[in-house]
């Protein structure tokens, strides 16, 4: 009778266990089926009843990671992920999986370490190294991130991302002419590739070559939307090159929604200084004044004294004068301050005075010298022949 009843409960445990099994495979299918819909956070409900308490089922544990990954819940992928990286035959995807998740949460130097294992393992997949050299520039780590890019280079000239990525470090560390080189070359694989192009002409306008700026980014216009910086380059080189409508076009745009709009102004105020416009321009003048808060603003007030100059209103000009010289000990300026108070006192001792601190200044201008000198000799005969000293 006792071993009929030990028969029986026998029996009944492995009737359980089967429909146990059962349910779980029924759950497995469902959530594999989910998963392809990617219906990731429907699957993963499923994804645990399947799996219970069994770590060990490792496929069912990766997918379950893999939904966790795509519905955004990082700390559950990366709980699972890290078990399946020490499972020999899930330890590569689990490694891929967590560096693209250390990466994005900008936690860069367990992104290094897992992308160093993945570049380790895979030396012919260029891939990891430029993800290094982008992790590293991160972390400010600049050499090791020059390194990385020209490894990852080595293995495929071709990838531009490398190439774009080496190209910033080189741009920041002012090696404009290997920068430009490197991009040239990148250009000539894909001469349409918007970053490269943008990113060169960065460096053609540090290096003055303003046509060529201003045709790369005109050329951009028909392809993309220019940001408020790439604007005011745009509309500085076209003043270089004196297409001034051009330039007043593009420097207006950049003012859209501009935080920073001290320069953009202060060129609208040149461009408009250039068509002789001298009411615009000295309006411009005063709003880049308003603006400013860089080192610069001495030339704004010298702008705002070239158009009063230009407009007769030479008593202003000097007072502007006066104000750049609280920004800026320029000494040019005492040499317009006595141009302008030559012209609108008829007792000139105050441009004697100017021409004078001119002079004492040191300034090496040969012309400005000449010119100060003559003033000074005309100013004393003039008094002598009118018998003053």
């Amino acid at each position: 009778m006792v071993k009929q009843l030990a028969k029986l409960l026998l029996l009944f445990g492995l009737l359980i266990d089967f429909e146990l099994a059962s349910g779980q495979q029924e759950h497995c299918q469902k959530a594999d089926v989910l998963m392809k819909k990617q219906d990731y956070t429907g699957a993963i409900g499923l994804y645990e009843k399947c799996l219970g308490s069994d770590s060990t089922r490792h496929e069912t544990l990766n997918s379950l990671a893999f939904c966790y990954l795509n519905a955004g819940d990082y700390a559950l992928a990366k709980e699972k992920y890290h078990i399946l990286e020490r499972v020999d035959s899930f330890g590569t995807e689990a490694a891929i999986r967590l560096a693209s998740i250390y990466e994005v949460q900008q936690n860069l130097p367990k992104a290094i370490r897992y992308n160093l294992l993945l570049s380790k393992r895979f030396p012919g997949n260029p891939v990891y190294l430029r993800k290094l050299g982008s992790l590293y520039l991160q972390g400010r780590e600049s050499t090791q991130s020059r390194q990385m890019y020209r490894e990852a280079l080595m293995i495929n000239p071709r990838d531009l991302l490398a190439v774009q990525g080496l190209s910033e470090i080189l741009v920041t560390a002012d090696s404009l002419e290997t920068a430009d080189s490197l991009l040239s070359v990148g250009l000539k694989t894909d001469s349409l590739h918007i970053g490269l192009s943008l990113l060169r002409s960065r460096v053609l306008y540090r290096t003055r070559h303003y046509r060529e700026t201003a045709d790369i980014l005109h050329r951009m216009t028909y392809r993309t939307e220019l940001n408020n910086y790439y604007n005011k380059l745009l509309g500085y080189s076209f003043m270089q090159i004196d297409s001034l409508e051009k330039a007043i076009f593009h420097l207006q745009k950049s003012l859209l929604e501009e935080s920073d709009p001290e320069y953009a102004l202060f060129y609208l105020a040149l461009a408009y200084e250039k068509k002789k416009e001298y009411e615009r321009s000295d309006w411009y003048y005063s709003e880049a004044i308003k603006a400013g808060i860089s080192e610069n603003v001495a030339q704004y007030y010298r702008g705002k004294a070239r158009i009063a100059m230009q407009t007769d209103k030479n008593k202003e000009a000097i007072d502007l004068y006066r104000q750049s010289l609280e920004y800026q000990k320029d000494p040019t300026v005492y040499f317009f301050m006595a141009n302008a108070a030559d012209l609108y006192y008829k007792d000139k001792t105050r441009a004697a005075e100017y021409y004078r601190k001119y002079l004492a200044s040191g300034h090496d201008n040969a012309e400005f010298i000449s010119i100060s000198k003559e003033r000074l000799a005309a100013i004393k005969e003039n008094r002598f022949m009118k018998g003053g000293k």
